[in-house]
């Protein structure tokens, strides 16, 4: 009898549980404080003699900056679940090394909320200097990544570039991750050298937050000059075009913990490439692509994987299915059908980390198929200890019944260190990656330090070749990884890798860049319909 008694009392609580919706009891939110720690501060051990004068070269972000990421106010209910996301959303932002948010009861039945966000270094004059797979990259780059303290992001770079004889490349960005306060995202930029040039522009409403209801939005592409396509590992040419592309989309998302998805986009698409035989898949073609989505959530926080500063881990899951009508402009395109999906799914158990995402798709002429693309997606670590973490990733992409002219290159940028650019494409790739990721306790002022050991394996192959018969090329070496704790992104990081190539018997080169080579963990987030398999890889 007192068995049954405690199990009723449990499902009972947990069924008041859900339909307040995560709420902590009936406690309620009092007043919200918010705390803005500068970018150096008495509190923390990195704290010098010259703190006070760099803090007075920042420009702290204005308050409203962060009370537009807030979900509640005072005098609402007490509901964890929105705190949380709050503070991830924060995090999300880019302009804080950290954000913590904390409760204080002030009475039986009312929480004070305390938001504290340390500020980060947002403005980032830098001397970039870049070397892999025997090419070298050097110039300059002024970025601003909270204007005035406005959360409005700009950028402008320069860059000498000795791949392909590029020579100097300019490029170009502003981001208002809320235009005019609003909830709408502007993005602009440019990218030019002198064989291609670059034009981006978009300005949508995303799902910013896990009860939104619509995202919708327009996005435009221009650019033209030519392209690089790599016949043999001494042979280039180049491709004249011109293009031009258009798309729109509404989508709408119902529940908010296991979401669901209703999105329609139209695109455009008008390429002139002068030469018929350079065509790509879906060139010269509209479309209208419907897709049905749902995705799981639950976020932890992680430290120590890619980097010394807290991550938000995303477990759970993501499936779409996408149909679609790809039909001909002008009388160069073509007219067909459409398929597609994808598939992801995490494991975390505290120490093994699993990630795998599936996709697949096809164009149909009556019963033919035409353009069939399959891919598969994977990274995981095992973390050892607090100082040692395995981390791997497998990228296989492949393609059948493909009449269009396709490229994918295997070198440093797609992941096979040791190896010259440009020298190994095909229509089909795999590349998989090991590293032994070392984190140090050693700090010194604002930086932190780690390493790694690491193996790459990868191969290409084209369309009418078997994969048994692609030959596999192999790497091996040692990084050292530079991180600056008042920094977020792929600039918080400097690399320096010495990789072996076993092709050639020797060491391959010395990469100096930014960032992880990869991230250990994947993110199940919304995501736009499209057409799989169109990625061309120009350099």
């Amino acid at each position: 009898m007192i068995k049954t008694i405690f199990i009723s009392t449990c499902l009972l609580i947990a069924v008041i549980i859900a339909a307040t919706g995560n709420t902590f009891g009936q406690y309620y939110i009092g007043d919200i404080y918010l705390d803005q720690r500068e970018v150096f501060d008495t509190t923390q051990t990195d704290w010098f003699f010259a703190s006070g004068f760099v803090n007075s070269l920042h420009t702290t972000t204005k308050p409203y900056i962060i009370e537009d990421e807030i979900l509640f106010n005072s005098g609402d209910k007490l509901n964890i679940s929105l705190i949380e996301e709050t503070e991830r959303n924060l995090r999300r932002t880019g302009l804080f090394t950290d954000v913590r948010i904390t409760l204080d009861s002030v009475g039986s039945d009312i929480y004070d909320v305390n938001i504290t966000a340390r500020e980060r270094w947002t403005t980032q004059p830098s001397i970039l200097l870049g070397s892999g797979g025997g090419e070298t990259v050097f110039g300059g780059r002024i970025e601003e990544l909270n204007l005035l303290g406005h959360g409005v992001s700009v950028m402008a770079e320069g860059l000498k570039r000795t791949e392909n004889d590029i020579g100097w490349q300019g490029a170009g960005r502003v981001y208002f991750r809320r235009f005019l306060r609003s909830d709408f995202v502007f993005n602009a930029g440019i990218i030019s050298n002198r064989f291609r040039t670059t034009q981006t522009l978009s300005i949508f409403e995303p799902y910013r937050t896990l009860d939104a209801e619509y995202s919708y939005g327009l996005s435009g592409l221009n650019s033209f000059g030519n392209d690089f396509l790599f016949r043999s590992s001494d042979s280039t040419e180049l491709i004249s075009f011109k293009e031009r592309k258009l798309s729109g989309w509404f989508s709408r998302a119902w529940l908010d913990v296991d979401r669901v998805f209703i999105t329609v986009l139209a695109g455009y698409d008008e390429v002139d490439r002068y030469n018929e035989s350079f065509r790509q898949a879906f060139d010269n073609t509209g479309k209208i692509l419907v897709s049905f989505s749902s995705v799981s959530q639950d976020f932890l926080t992680v430290r120590r994987i890619n980097s010394y500063l807290t991550d938000d881990l995303v477990l759970g899951g993501y499936g779409s299915a996408t149909l679609g009508k790809v039909f001909p402009i002008g009388s160069r395109g073509e007219s067909l059908y459409y398929i597609g999906g994808q598939g992801e799914k995490s494991h975390y158990d505290g120490d093994l980390y699993l990630y795998g995402r599936l996709k697949a798709a096809s164009g149909f002429v009556s019963s033919f198929a035409k353009y069939t693309y399959q891919e598969f997606f994977g990274v995981g670590f095992y973390r050892l200890s607090d100082n040692f973490l395995l981390a791997s990733r497998i990228r296989q992409q492949s393609v059948w019944n493909w009449p269009a002219n396709r490229q994918l290159i295997l070198d440093n940028d797609a992941g096979l260190r040791g190896y010259e650019a440009n020298q190994l494409s095909g229509d089909n790739r795999i590349i998989s990656n090991l590293e032994l990721r070392m984190f140090t306790d050693f700090e010194f002022w604002i930086f932190s330090f780690s390493s790694a050991l690491f193996y790459d394996m990868g191969t290409v192959w084209n369309k009418n070749t078997q994969i048994f018969d692609a030959r596999f090329h192999n790497s091996a070496g040692i990084g050292l990884r530079f991180h600056n704790n008042k920094l977020t992104g792929e600039t918080s990081i400097f690399r320096i890798d010495f990789a072996y190539n076993f092709d050639n018997r020797k060491l391959g080169g010395i990469i100096f860049t930014t960032n992880q080579l990869f991230s250990a963990f994947g993110s199940h987030d919304y995501k736009l319909p499209q057409l799989f398999g169109t990625g061309f890889d120009y350099e």
